[in-house]
């Protein structure tokens, strides 16, 4: 892999992560099919900005953000938050004191590089480190879906039709320990 960095982000930072989200969000959900549901897809952007914002306004206490770079240059993020609306939802408030890992996203030009999983590596010892015992994430995204059965198993609570016909929506309910001996961390 290259030269990648992962650090917290820099309020400097600020615009080009959020053209970074809005390029990742647009090519996810055009590799999904679904670029048709422009309301979600504005939404979706929307949501990152804010939780950006609330990560850098709180110093990383509220949301807590993770990027990675490459010739000074936003490759990938990721962050943890409290769950959000969708999987306490989804899970009848099951997992809302869990937090939440989201905003797991690869510049297209540079996925399937390791740089995601790099990125999970680097948030799983952040939680480890917090002392966050369980984590959450869940998915809409038939790609990541794949990605995530493939490092995770089968998610605890799988939605069918959630977005509608062949649309699942999946949430993955994780324990921090667990995972960093799975990734021979511990």
């Amino acid at each position: 892999m290259y030269n990648i960095i992962v650090k917290r982000p820099l309020n400097t930072e600020i615009k080009e992560l959020n053209n970074f989200f809005e390029l990742v969000i647009r090519d996810t959900f055009a590799k999904n099919n679904i670029s048709d549901l422009i309301y979600s897809l504005e939404e979706e952007i929307i949501d990152k900005k804010r939780c950006l914002t609330e990560d850098i306004e709180s110093g990383g206490k509220l949301r807590y953000f993770l990027v990675a770079t490459l010739d000074n240059k936003i490759v990938g993020t990721i962050e943890h938050g409290p769950a959000n609306d969708l999987i306490k939802t989804c899970t009848q408030g099951e997992l809302a004191e869990l937090q939440e890992i989201g905003t797991v996203y690869v510049d297209p030009k540079h996925q399937n590089q390791g740089i995601g999983s790099l990125l999970l590596t680097k948030m799983f010892e952040v939680l480890y480190d917090k002392k966050i015992e369980e984590f959450c994430f869940d998915s809409g995204y038939k790609s990541a879906q794949k990605i995530w059965r493939k490092k995770f198993g089968e998610p605890e609570y799988h939605l069918k039709n959630y977005w509608g016909d062949g649309a699942d929506h999946m949430v993955w309910r994780l324990n921090t320990i667990d995972v960093l001996q799975i990734l021979n961390l511990l």
